[in-house]
């Protein structure tokens, strides 16, 4: 059943990324060094015209995990350092889209605002949607399998009702084209007919996922590197907290 389960998402992820593969026109992947990213830059490592994108501010985690995994990968990357002042200005100019939203939500669409915004280029590809369906947040541990499978589909859910809609707005406002892999149909329906079981957090967050990334040969410096998300990796979240204080 395993080989099954990892043969079809092979199948799945390849129709994904079928029109970018395809294509000679330049895409950059959103690129973290850590998995999800990781698994879209390996896919596409062969691919003429993609390259890799990272910001961050200034010491971010994330800068140094980029440079490192893309080294490993072998495709072009690049990287921008954010300032206080751009974190400010992104900030306000999503407080319409934002209102009412949490912190935490409000520092998720800030990052991702800003990597979207300063890319070297139109076509974007980002990992979103393997956290809902790996389950990849930290609120899946120690639920039972109904109640994961229960918070998982709602996780989905929202996830394609509201926020990726949203964060393709956001593209189109700054001439971008925004594309998620992971939510095209027929790896969500390949991911999802994995047992809930198999894909809890036990022992680690998408452990899995990870197996089936180190399977097609991902190198294990990415397999392994532990979650970090978006907000926090590239500094972002600790510059608005900054923000609020001062």
């Amino acid at each position: 059943m395993g080989e099954a389960m990892g043969a079809r998402l092979d199948t799945a992820l390849r129709r994904a990324l079928a029109p970018w593969t395809g294509s000679t026109e330049p895409l950059v992947v959103l690129f973290s060094g850590g998995i999800d990213s990781g698994v879209l830059a390996w896919e596409l490592r062969a691919r003429r015209g993609a390259s890799l994108w990272t910001i961050g501010t200034s010491g971010a985690k994330d800068m140094a995990a980029a440079e490192s995994a893309a080294a490993r990968i072998g495709l072009p990357w690049a990287a921008r350092t954010v300032s206080a002042d751009e974190v400010r200005a992104m900030d306000r100019a999503l407080a319409e889209d934002l209102q009412g939203a949490s912190p935490l939500r409000r520092s998720i669409f800030v990052a991702l605002a800003l990597a979207i915004d300063r890319a070297p280029g139109t076509t974007v590809l980002c990992g979103q949607g393997a956290d809902e369906l790996f389950l990849g947040y930290a609120h899946f541990r120690g639920l039972s399998s109904d109640e994961a499978t229960a918070r998982a589909d709602a996780d989905l859910d929202r996830l394609t009702r509201v926020d990726w809609p949203l964060s393709q707005r956001l593209a189109h406002r700054w001439g971008r084209t925004l594309v998620a892999p992971f939510l095209d149909p027929g790896f969500v329906d390949a991911a999802r007919s994995i047992p809930i079981d198999v894909r809890r957090p036990d022992p680690v967050p998408k452990a899995w996922w990870r197996e089936w990334a180190r399977g097609r040969g991902v190198p294990s410096e990415i397999v392994d590197r532990p979650k970090r998300a978006l907000q926090y990796g590239t500094g972002i979240d600790a510059a608005l907290r900054g923000l609020v204080r001062g």
